[in-house]
């Protein structure tokens, strides 16, 4: 019953993210809001300060009026039936809970990111994922369209460390992943690495380099909330290749957080990595 509980907080948490920024997105004062809802401002302010959840009607009302695109109101409102049946949040290819993930890099207020093979996604800058990441059959449209969303999440992310109350963040990068540079330009090589050290250098952010092993060998990642900017349950994101999911129980998320613990101390920051030759330190990994 306690599992069931917290995944209803954790849907009405993000029902609630959802219903803030799309009104805000719209541009729609919370009168202007009510307004346009045909609603009440008392119903309208219970929504947006998550005191009173919209039904699945009035948020998909609410989609439709400000726009929202197709897949993202059809997340929204399967997350809305799972609250009304107290289901845990799993996703197969066609209910994709990336939509909670960026949610999450919205509100909360305490991430770590890891990813075994690859720089994490918010890492990334757009010769990367085009040349890296893409696969041979991919369609070109699909693949740009990707990229699209990624920059567009970046850079909402990073835009929050522009105020005092700035997130805090770990992006935790195995050293392997640098030999994947061989397959830019020494320009776009020259790009990517700048992009590393300048999301390190934001204040609250540290990206670090692991070494091998890294035991953690699946990619994960965490988001807290804190006394300070408290926001949904803490939960960690899992993705496979056939589904995702979101670990809200406690002593599961133990687990992570102690996979963490061993990846900082199995680390280093990227200044560091990389004033050891990050020439020399790809050409080590590649042949490992």
């Amino acid at each position: 019953m306690a599992g069931t509980v917290v995944y209803q907080k954790f849907a009405r948490a993000y029902l609630t993210a959802e219903v803030n920024t799309i009104s805000q997105d719209a541009g729609w004062t919370p009168n202007k809001f009510a307004r346009v809802m045909s609603k009440s401002s008392t119903t309208v302010r219970a929504w947006l300060d998550g005191s009173r959840i919209p039904d699945k009607g009035n948020l998909s009302l609410l989609c439709d009026l400000a726009e929202v695109e197709p897949d993202r109101k059809r997340f929204i409102l399967h997350v809305s039936e799972q609250l009304l049946t107290n289901s845990e949040l799993i996703s197969d290819l066609d209910e994709r809970n990336l939509y909670i993930v960026e949610s999450g890099e919205r509100t909360y207020p305490v991430h770590v990111k890891w990813d075994p093979l690859l720089l994490s996604a918010l890492l990334q800058i757009e010769p990367y994922h085009m040349k890296v990441l893409a696969g041979p059959m991919e369609d070109p449209a699909n693949q740009v369209r990707n990229w699209r969303r990624k920059e567009r999440r970046s850079k909402r992310f990073f835009a929050r460390f522009k105020d005092q109350s700035h997130p805090r963040a770990e992006f935790y990068v195995p050293g392997s992943a640098f030999a994947d540079l061989a397959l830019l330009t020494p320009k776009e090589k020259t790009a990517q690495i700048e992009r590393l050290r300048w999301v390190d250098s934001l204040p609250g952010c540290e990206v670090r380099v692991v070494e091998p092993p890294h035991f953690a060998t699946y990619a994960f990642d965490t988001f807290e909330s804190d006394e300070q900017t408290p926001a949904g349950p803490a939960f960690v994101y899992v993705e496979q290749l056939d589904q995702s999911r979101h670990v809200v129980d406690e002593e599961k998320i133990g687990l992570y957080d102690q996979a963490r613990r061993f990846l900082r101390s199995n680390s280093q920051g990227i200044g560091r990595f990389l004033d050891g030759g990050v020439h020399q330190l790809a050409e080590e990994h590649s042949q490992q």
